[in-house]
């Protein structure tokens, strides 16, 4: 992504406690900081994306935080993927220090970060949302403005619960193919072409770095809860994905 905003001829100022990951920042033509605050200072807009909601709460209200160093009139551009409900707290502490907010998480993964086809799902006041646009076109065009901030990660949620839902039902589905004497390898090309083709079965050879599926499912459970809706099929997709989880080798820290 940072790529891509830098070709576009924006100046992009990076910060990540992953030093690598700031090295690789420059050498894309952008600058690195040493805090989020840091970052602030020198952005009029500031995208955040870690994966859990206490780094994305550090990153804005921690001691280095973005807050610490955005000026008034700043925009904040959350991009991780969190409860609606926390957007708005985010937002509405933001507005406290005269700082604008959208929530913007993407669609399309690693790859349609890397060759700039991410899909937007955004969440926020209209003009707040037409100043930040031009700085997410560069890592895709499809943007898709679904209202008040919130809105945005409730589009999320949906979208990883249908994907969730379909890769549980592709293991199944090959593990049952395969018990019948249908090898994998020769159902998929077959399934791709028919009516039951899928994202996660376009994108199978990708589909084992499946780190944030769990957590995916926690946040359709709590919107389904603070919403008192009954949902049996995202409660089951939780405990589905787990074992599809340690099959892959993820860290049981991100099963919690």
């Amino acid at each position: 992504m940072s790529g891509h905003i830098v070709a576009a001829g924006f100046e992009l100022t990076a910060y990540d406690p992953v030093p690598e990951a700031v090295a690789a920042v420059e050498t894309l033509g952008g600058k690195g900081a040493a805090s989020a605050s840091a970052v602030a200072a020198a952005s009029d807009i500031i995208f955040v994306m870690p994966g859990f909601y206490d780094e994305v709460e550090a990153a804005i209200c921690g001691p280095q935080g973005i807050l610490a160093g955005a000026a008034k009139g700043a925009i904040v551009v959350v991009a991780s993927t969190i409860t609606p409900a926390q957007a708005k707290d985010l937002a509405a502490r933001c507005a406290e220090r005269g700082v604008r907010f959208v929530d913007a998480p993407v669609c399309q993964g690693e790859r349609g970060a890397q060759e700039a086809y991410l899909v937007w799902l955004v969440g926020g006041a209209d003009d707040v949302v037409e100043e930040v646009r031009p700085v997410m076109e560069p890592c895709g065009k499809e943007i898709f403005h679904l209202g008040e901030v919130g809105a945005g990660m409730v589009g999320k949620a949906m979208n990883n619960m249908l994907l969730w839902a379909a890769l549980v039902a592709d293991h199944e589905a090959l593990a049952i193919a395969e018990s019948h004497g249908v090898p994998k390898e020769k159902l998929i090309p077959a399934l791709l072409r028919s009516s039951g083709t899928n994202w996660p079965l376009e994108h199978w050879k990708d589909m084992h770095r499946i780190p944030w599926a769990h957590k995916d499912m926690q946040i359709v459970l709590e919107m389904g809860d603070q919403a008192r809706l009954t949902l049996p099929i995202a409660g089951l997709l939780r405990e589905q994905v787990k074992p599809i989880m340690r099959k892959a080798g993820i860290s049981e820290d991100l099963i919690r």
